[in-house]
């Protein structure tokens, strides 16, 4: 019987130990979740910005801005502009 109590109480020793290992590493784990749920936050939030700040550049009216400004770009003149016909490609008789 000697024995056999000696390897029980080993044995609920080990459990023991793993129930603790487990539970350290399960808190870990939650503190790093948290901290990964924190960047993705972040990120949402600097992705939103990105978004934002593309609208705004696309815009028409910073289009023809920076066309003016940097390119140096201006309407065509009115007696410029020639109009072709388009032909839609019907039956031609």
């Amino acid at each position: 019987m000697g024995r056999l109590n000696i390897l029980l109480l080993a044995l609920v020793i080990y459990c023991a130990m793993q129930v603790v290992d487990f539970q350290h590493e399960a808190r870990t784990l939650f503190v790093t979740l948290g901290s990964e749920q924190e960047a993705e936050r972040q990120l949402d939030v600097a992705f939103t910005r990105l978004q934002l700040q593309q609208v705004a550049l696309a815009k028409g009216e910073r289009v023809d801005e920076v066309a003016r400004r940097e390119l140096k770009m201006a309407p065509p003149q009115p007696g410029s502009i020639v109009f072709m016909p388009f032909d839609t490609g019907g039956s031609h008789e």
